[in-house]
């Protein structure tokens, strides 16, 4: 169980307990003060912008045993912000003071791992404050009573929102959690969960999070606990009696900062808030922030991902008279293609000025050659499409991912005050993975830390999994380069997996081109051998490799080893969605969610949204399959011919309908079951609250899935959650809300961009169903027998 859950877990408690006590939770006000009461807390109410909240919303006066909070809005949102305060003193013990300068009641737990959300992390204090807002909400709006409510008592979101005095969308969003996530009371199928690095540091780990003075590099193989040592030395340096505000923990990817700050708050809370933990991309944006005005920046400019550029340079691109890019009817694909150069680029800290500097010395070098001449002209296509991208950029305030590193890199080495005061404010560096670095990173580094005095880094170069980003495990084995004097160890003991799996991981590594220039591996499994003996069997064609994998899964079952304790690792998403069907087909249940968009549920749910935008309701094809809505197609076709040659506005078609002759008595009371739907609906109309409403209520899907309940409703379940997570926040822009979106997810499947959406949200893993994911994204976790396809990748669940 998460910190997240854990905090949930209490809200619910707490507002049973209330409720037991005679609280009455339709006044939520009045709930919130009873529990503030039955505390000591004294809470006052301030007019808005009253300099004693100290520029936020509420604040926490740990000294006085106060809450102070702005005293506007409804009786819920005055609610909230003391709830929000309340979360503070039970999950952090009363004693830290608090300004809350926003809340968000409608959040969601995890952002869609899509887009700018891919890869920027809230930093840790904001990641409190999430965690708050979800308690607040728990405690006004504990899930299983809203589950109760709807479920067995039949009432609506709205009659639920109505009742609590809740905006609708905070109602419908706990609904969503409530009834699409899985119980969170249900029991792990591991049982007591993976297996733990001991809490008692071995020797190696002892001595290197005593480390003290120069640089030191940890090299750490698979399963040695790496990430325990590193929480060991930051509570050492907390115990020597460094403040925390001076220690910057950076690592690379947000489930990693996550697991960082959780476990560190287990033990000093207070501190965990106080330190910098996060990834190098939200680091860089924490830079940008501090420092906007010497960039010419807005104190939070607006980031952009991969589809947002590409819109941004659209109106551009047939201007820039390019010979080799030339695809003008739909210049998506072109556009990605260079934006991926130019994104390459700035990993290395290269602007449009060098790249085009780097183009013209290819096209001089060429000479005759005709290969390298047609190279050259298109690097120099890619620095004219470059400049104009940056004009675009600044114009507008904008900011994209490779800027996240570069300007920061820029902006400290070009300014000794900026370097002064990132050296004065992080006085203690710590980087976890740091095989994933690339140069520009490096450099950042090297400018805050100096001759590299109290940096401390982790990694094993056999583990780099970023080089599509830049990053080069050579960073591993140039770390004393970088920083002279550096000091190197290595941890030696796998806790993790059986001796012979150690033994196979330790020969396939001999040979790995990552193993050059880092320490010998000397690797040694704790557990001893006590496992079964690793197998390779090869399987003669696609479908006899699925069989092989089902006959495997089933006898580990049968010997009383859970669905949910057993992996499959594939090299490619590709070939995983073949074997989720294979072995779905054979009865096994598979947590794979796969290509969102190309499931089932998610399908229906785009062809019902379509019907908004399209007059000609081409989509009902597809709307005419869905169990509350099924038309024989010869019906279905006389409507869409009807509607052809009216050519009517949007929408009309939910009541020209009537208008059609020849209909069958079913389909027309479809089509009107099908029209109420659609009222009061416009292509304007928030696509996030349409969609919710009609999986809640207007479907009853939400319902149906949760009381459905086996592994099969459960990814349903899972999926449309993550669907409607993603809906929740998309770029701002022109045009039509409902068009821009289905626009955006057309864009994100021809460019591959949709693929973060296949992680399996937080929730997912009570789920008992075998656990189907790529080599790449299995780092990091571990199973209790896992099963491996036909594949020549490194096999081993290697990583902390």
């Amino acid at each position: 169980m998460d910190a997240t859950e854990a905090a949930r877990r209490e809200a619910e408690r707490l507002h049973r307990a209330n409720v037991a006590a005679g609280g009455d939770p339709t006044g939520p006000l009045a709930f919130a003060l009873r529990e503030a009461k039955s505390r000591g807390l004294d809470v006052y109410a301030l007019q808005e912008g009253d300099s004693q909240l100290k520029g936020g919303r509420a604040t926490f006066d740990s000294q006085a045993g106060s809450i102070l909070y702005e005293d506007c809005g409804s009786d819920f949102e005055r609610a909230f912000l003391i709830a929000h305060e309340l979360g503070h003193v039970v999950l952090e013990g009363g004693t830290l003071d608090v300004v809350t300068v926003d809340v968000e009641p409608d959040r969601s737990m995890e952002d869609a791992p899509v887009g700018v959300d891919r890869v920027l992390d809230y930093g840790a204090r904001e990641r409190r404050e999430v965690k708050m807002d979800l308690f607040a909400r728990e405690f006004l709006l504990p899930r299983p009573v809203l589950r109760e409510l709807h479920v067995n008592e039949g009432l609506a979101s709205d009659a639920i929102a109505m009742r609590f005095g809740a905006p609708l969308a905070v109602a419908q969003q706990q609904l969503l959690d409530a009834l699409l996530l899985p119980p969170a009371d249900e029991p792990h199928p591991l049982g007591a969960g993976p297996l733990a690095v001991p809490f008692t540091p071995d020797p190696t780990q002892a001595q290197a999070a005593a480390h003290r003075g120069l640089a030191f590099q940890l090299q750490a193989g698979p399963g040695t606990g790496k990430t325990r040592t590193l929480v060991r030395r930051i509570e050492g340096l907390l115990a020597d009696g460094v403040d925390p505000t001076t220690i910057l923990v950076l690592t690379f990817s947000n489930k990693a900062a996550n697991e960082l700050c959780e476990r560190i708050a287990a033990s000093n809370p207070v501190a965990a808030a106080a330190m910098w933990i996060g990834t190098f991309h939200a680091f860089g944006l924490d830079i940008v922030r501090r420092f906007h005005d010497r960039l010419a920046l807005p104190p939070d400019p607006r980031l952009i991902d991969r589809t947002e550029a590409i819109e941004l340079l659209e109106d551009e691109f047939p201007r820039l008279d390019l010979k080799h890019y030339r695809n003008l009817w739909d210049p998506a694909l072109d556009l990605s293609d260079m934006l991926s150069a130019i994104s390459r680029a700035k990993d290395e800290v290269v602007d449009a000025a060098g790249y085009r500097v780097l183009a013209q010395s290819m096209a001089a070098r060429a000479g005759a050659d005709q290969d390298a001449t047609v190279r050259a002209q298109k690097c120099l296509e890619v620095a004219a499409l470059f400049e104009a991208y940056e004009r675009l950029l600044t114009a507008r305030q904008l900011l994209d991912f490779g800027d996240l590193v570069a300007l920061p890199v820029r902006l400290v080495e070009g300014s000794a005050e900026v370097r002064d005061a990132l050296r004065a404010r992080h006085e203690h560096v710590l980087v976890d993975e740091y095989q994933d670095v690339n140069r520009a990173s490096v450099r950042l580094l090297k400018a805050i830390v100096g001759d590299g005095r109290n940096l401390w880094v982790v990694g094993d170069a056999r583990q780099s999994i970023y080089r599509f980003r830049g990053a080069s495990a050579t960073n591993i084995a140039r770390f004393a380069i970088d920083f002279p004097g550096a000091q190197a160890a290595q941890l030696g003991i796998n806790y993790r997996s059986d001796e012979r799996i150690v033994d196979v991981f330790t020969e396939f590594a001999r040979g790995m081109q990552a193993s050059v220039g880092a320490l010998p591996l000397n690797l040694q499994a704790d557990r001893g051998s006590t496992g079964a003996r690793v197998e390779l069997r090869v399987a003669g064609s696609a479908d006899d490799e699925v069989s092989a994998l089902a006959a495997s899964i089933t006898a580990l079952h049968g010997q009383g080893i859970a669905y949910g304790g057993q992996a499959v690792l594939c090299a490619s998403n590709a070939r995983l969605n073949a074997i989720a069907e294979g072995l779905e087909a054979r009865g096994i249940p598979a947590l794979h969610l796969g290509s969102l968009f190309e499931r089932p549920e998610i399908k229906d749910l785009l062809a019902l949204l379509s019907l908004v935008t399209d007059p000609r309701a081409a989509a009902m094809v597809r709307v005419a399959t869905m169990a509350r809505h099924q038309m024989p197609l010869q019906d279905v076709m006389r409507v869409i011919e009807h509607l052809r040659a009216a050519n009517p506005a949007s929408l009309a078609w939910s009541a020209m309908h009537v208008e059609v002759d020849g209909l069958a008595d079913g389909s027309r009371e479809a089509l009107a079951r099908l029209s109420t739907l659609f009222a009061d609906v416009s292509a304007s109309t928030n696509p996030w609250s349409l969609l919710t409403g009609w999986t809640i209520d207007g479907l009853g899907l939400a319902k149906t899935l949760f009381q459905t309940g086996d592994a099969r409703s459960r990814m349903q379940g899972l999926a449309i959650w993550q669907f409607l997570n993603f809906c929740r926040r998309q770029p701002r822009g022109q045009g039509l809300a409902v068009l821009r979106l289905l626009d955006r997810i057309r864009r994100l499947v021809l460019l591959s961009e949709d693929r973060g959406l296949s992680q399996l949200p937080r929730g997912a893993e009570n789920i008992d169903a075998v656990r189907l994911m790529t080599i790449h994204g299995s780092k990091g976790l571990e199973w209790a027998s896992p099963s491996f396809p036909d594949t020549s990748n490194d096999m081993m669940c290697s990583g902390d």
